[in-house]
C-alpha cells in the first residue's frame, strides 16, 4: 500500500477513500436508472433527442421538378453563394427556385448583418431552406432579437454560420421563452449574451420546457441557484441532455464527495458533459503512465476535476520535463496540479531558463522550481527579471524569446525540485 493510502487509513479515511475510489471507477447507477455508460447517447439518435416539430418555421416546398429549374438552381448555389459544384449539386436536392428574386434577397439581409462570402455557404450547406424563407417575415426578426439583447454582429454571423438552424426557429414559440426562460435566471442580458456565445446551438434546439426539467433537477438535489447560474454560463450545452442524464451526473459527483456548493462540483459536473466513460478511464491511465497512483488521481480530481480535460499530449509533455529535467517526484506534481496547465514553451521553460541564468552568474540561488513557476506573471517580472536588469540587460528578451542565449542544460541538480 502507497504511504498515502496508508495515511488515510490510519486517520481513519480508508472507507470514504474506496468509496470515492469505486465512484470515480465504476459506472454510476442510481436505483432504476440504465448503467452510467448508457449516460452518453448521442443527442443525435432517436434514442437520445426530443423530436422538435411545433416551433419551427416551415417554408414552402421547393423540390425541383425539372431539369431546367435545378440546372439554374446550381449555377445560382456556385456563383451567388460561394458553393463548390459537387456542394452545389447536393444542396439543390433539397432546395429548389426558380427566380432569383428571394433567394437574392437573403443573401442582401444577411450581408446587411455583418455576414460575409466565409459565412453564407456555411448557412447555405447546413440549412438551405434559408434561401428560400421570407427575409423579412422569418430571418429578420430574429437577427434584430439578437442585435436588441446585445450580440455583437460578428458573433452574431459567425454563430449563427455554424448553428443556421437557429434561423428556422419560431421566434415567438421558440426563441422569445427560451430567452424569457434564461433572462429570469442569469437576470441579466449580458450573461443571456454568454450562453448564446458559448452555445448557440442552445436556442437552436428551443426546449424552453426542458430546460425548465433540467433546472427543476438541479433544484430537487439541492444545488444552490449560484452554481446552477454557474453551470449554465460556463456548460450551458447542459441544457440540452436529457434529464435523467444530467441526474446521474449530478448524483454521480454528489457520491464523490464534491460540495454543491463550490465550484468543484461545477468543474466535475463539465468533466462528465464533456467527456465519455471511455475517455475518463483513458485520461487515468495516461496519469498512471506518468506516475500517479490511485490516490493521487482521485485526490488531483476531487480538488481539480478539469485535470481529466487537459490533452494527453499537454499531460505527457508536462509531466516528463517537470520528472526528468526538473527533477520533480510525480506525487510532488499532484500537490502542485497546476503545473500541469501551464504552458511547457510560454511559461515553464522560460521561467527555468531564466532561473539557470541567474544561478550560474551566481546571482540568485535557486531552492524550489514550484514556486517560481507558480508565482503570477507580475511578481515573477519584477523578483526575476527588473531586479537584475542592470546585471543582465538583456534578460527580459531571452525570456520573452526574442534573443537565445548560448545553450544550456535544466538540469536537476542547478535547480533543485
Amino acid at each position: 500500500m502507497a504511504k498515502r493510502e496508508e495515511e488515510m487509513v490510519r486517520e481513519g479515511g480508508e472507507r470514504q477513500y474506496l468509496h470515492i475510489q469505486h465512484a470515480f471507477t465504476t459506472p454510476y447507477r442510481r436505483k432504476g436508472a440504465a448503467p452510467f455508460t448508457a449516460a452518453f447517447i448521442n443527442l443525435e439518435t432517436p434514442g437520445g433527442r426530443r423530436r422538435l416539430t411545433t416551433s419551427v418555421e416551415k417554408s414552402a416546398p421547393s423540390v425541383c421538378e425539372n431539369d431546367s429549374d435545378k440546372s439554374f438552381t446550381v449555377s445560382y448555389l456556385i456563383n451567388s453563394c460561394g458553393l463548390s459544384s459537387k456542394d452545389a449539386i447536393s444542396v439543390s436536392k433539397k432546395v429548389c427556385f426558380k427566380s432569383p428574386e428571394n433567394p437574392d434577397a437573403v443573401l442582401h439581409l444577411l450581408r446587411e448583418y455583418g455576414f460575409t462570402d466565409a459565412h453564407i455557404p456555411r448557412i447555405v450547406t447546413k440549412r438551405p431552406n434559408v434561401l428560400v424563407a421570407c427575409p423579412n417575415k422569418t430571418l429578420l426578426p430574429k437577427l434584430e432579437f439578437f442585435l436588441s439583447i446585445g450580440v455583437p454582429l460578428p458573433v452574431l454571423a459567425h454563430k449563427l454560420s455554424v448553428y443556421p438552424y437557429v434561423l428556422m426557429r419560431s421566434l415567438q414559440n421558440s426563441i422569445t421563452p427560451l430567452y424569457n426562460e434564461l433572462k429570469g435566471l442569469l437576470h441579466s442580458d449580458e450573461r443571456v449574451v454568454h450562453v448564446f456565445s458559448r452555445a448557440p446551438g442552445v436556442f437552436g434546439r428551443g426546449w424552453s420546457k426542458g430546460i425548465s426539467s433540467n433546472i427543476s433537477i438541479l433544484r430537487e438535489r439541492g444545488v444552490p441557484e449560484s452554481s446552477i447560474v454557474s453551470l449554465i454560463m460556463y456548460q450551458p450545452s447542459l441544457l440540452t441532455i436529457g434529464k435523467d442524464k444530467l441526474a446521474v451526473y449530478v448524483d454521480r459527483a454528489v457520491e464523490m464527495g464534491f460540495d454543491l456548493s463550490k465550484g468543484g462540483f461545477v468543474h466535475a459536473i463539465q468533466v462528465f458533459v464533456d467527456l465519455s466513460e471511455s475517455t475518463l478511464k483513458h485520461k487515468m491511465e495516461v496519469y498512471r503512465k506518468c506516475g500517479w497512483s490511485e490516490s493521487d488521481i482521485v485526490a488531483v480530481f476531487l480538488r481539480y476535476p478539469l485535470c481529466m480535460k487537459l490533452s494527453e499530449k499537454k499531460i505527457m509533455a508536462n509531466m516528463d520535463f517537470l520528472v526528468n529535467e526538473l527533477g520533480c517526484k510525480p506525487a510532488a506534481i499532484a500537490q502542485r496540479h497546476v503545473l500541469l496547465n501551464f504552458s511547457l514553451e510560454k511559461r515553464i521553460k522560460p521561467r527555468c531558463l531564466v532561473a539557470k541564468i541567474l544561478n550560474e552568474k551566481g546571482l540568485k540561488n535557486m531552492t524550489g522550481v514550484t514556486s517560481l513557476l507558480i508565482m503570477s506573471e507580475e511578481k515573477f517580472l519584477k523578483r526575476y527579471i527588473a531586479k537584475y536588469q542592470e546585471d543582465i540587460p538583456e534578460l527580459l528578451d531571452i525570456y520573452r524569446g526574442k534573443l537565445i542565449p548560448p545553450e544550456i542544460d535544466l538540469i536537476q541538480d542547478v535547480i533543485a525540485k
